[in-house]
């Protein structure tokens, strides 16, 4: 398997009369072939106040172009209120600079 990253767009929950958008990519995985999950983090910011997110994705879901994986949390607790996220990784993958990966790590 070769090193891959996925691009997501993901709303938050509405809490507050607001909602939060998550945009970014995966980081690094482990594992390897239908067995591997990735890292994600970011920050997002509304407004008047910042909420941090991070997490490990779901196992791969096979599509008909490759896979996709669900990423779901809560945002990080601010301004006296949270927010629940749900969604999905695209399907398109860039691949990292690198070699196949050698060995997996579980």
């Amino acid at each position: 398997m070769y090193r891959h990253v996925h691009h997501f767009k993901i709303e938050s929950v509405l809490i507050r009369g607001h909602y939060h958008r998550l945009v970014g990519y995966t980081e690094y995985f482990i594992g390897a072939g239908r067995f591997h999950f990735h890292f994600y983090s970011g920050v997002s910011t509304y407004t008047d106040h910042t909420h941090y997110f991070s997490g490990i994705t779901g196992l791969p879901i096979k599509t008909e172009n490759g896979h996709i994986h669900k990423i779901e949390g809560l945002l990080e607790i601010n301004n006296f209120h949270e927010h629940k996220f749900s969604g999905h990784t695209f399907e398109e993958i860039s691949y990292s600079k690198g070699n196949e990966t050698r060995e997996a790590l579980i």
